[in-house]
């Protein structure tokens, strides 16, 4: 009986072993999508995921350097409203024992106006050590600017106020010229009576070519770096015209100027007859 038992036992067996071959092998192989259409990990896919990580490493940089540029621009644009804010001519280049300390607070627009011929250095008349900062292109120092002759012709470039102006210079340099023996009403920092009316009468008569001339009797630059001088066009005395018609006042700095007289003249009799800014200001200098 147990002969019996185990043939069929071993029958069985083999029966299941042969149904099991049968089933396989009449299986086709299952096609590999991924492999066919590059797959998640094929090559084409790898190459696509880093550039993508590249892209928004790029896109995360530029963003990253956006930031610090305008942190950086927000932190500049405090620090010159703070020194702005200052009341004007409280730094000015007598405040400074060389021009490398000057320039340190030279600031854009020159609210202390330490760049008298705007060439980009500060206080250029100060003894070095100086800056290594270099002049700005097409412009250059007071000093470097001017002819060597005391008179000389120019044109002006624009009206800074009543008594201060921009010439460009026959080898196309540009000069400020303070007027020698005027003094008008402010317009920066606070605009005084008159002083408006000064910068326009001044734009009014200050046009095309004049001619500059120095007084040996006064200092030749001033302490914001710009050349003192007289101003005419043609036979017109731009100081003394401004004085006669009531929008400037006589000023003596240190030392009575060549011209004094005929300035003074004329300033009593702008004053006398409420002339100009005269009939509601008193331009006499504070």
């Amino acid at each position: 009986m147990s002969g019996y038992l185990v043939a069929g036992l071993i029958a069985a067996a083999l029966a299941l072993t042969g149904c099991g071959e049968s089933s396989n092998s009449g299986d086709s192989p299952r096609p590999n999508k991924d492999a066919a259409n590059g797959g998640q990990f094929g090559p084409g896919s790898k190459a696509k995921a880093k550039a993508r990580l590249q892209a928004r490493a790029r896109a995360r940089s530029r963003a990253r350097q956006r930031a610090r540029a305008k942190r950086a621009r927000k932190r500049k644009a405090g620090k010159v409203n703070r020194l702005a804010a200052r009341p004007p001519g409280d730094v000015d280049c007598g405040d400074f024992s060389n021009q490398a300390q000057a320039q340190k607070r030279l600031l854009r627009g020159d609210p202390y106006g330490l760049d008298g011929d705007g060439d980009g250095l500060a206080c250029s008349s100060l003894p070095c050590p100086c800056s290594k900062a270099k002049p700005k292109k097409g412009s250059g120092a007071v000093t470097a600017a001017l002819p060597k002759a005391e008179k000389f012709r120019a044109r002006v470039e624009s009206v800074t106020d009543g008594d201060t102006l921009d010439l460009i210079t026959a080898s196309g340099r540009e000069v400020t010229i303070r007027l020698i023996g005027i003094d008008t009403p402010e317009v920066y920092g606070g605009v005084e009576c008159g002083g408006r009316a000064a910068s326009a009468a001044m734009g009014r008569i200050a046009t095309g070519s004049v001619t500059v001339r120095t007084d040996p009797t006064q200092d030749r630059i001033d302490r914001y770096g710009r050349l003192l001088a007289y101003i005419n066009k043609g036979t017109l005395d731009l100081g003394r015209a401004m004085i006669a018609r009531g929008f400037a006042s006589t000023y003596v700095y240190d030392r009575v100027f060549l011209r004094y007289p005929a300035y003074n003249r004329s300033e009593q009799a702008a004053k006398s007859s409420d002339r100009g800014s005269w009939d509601h200001c008193n331009l006499a200098p504070g």
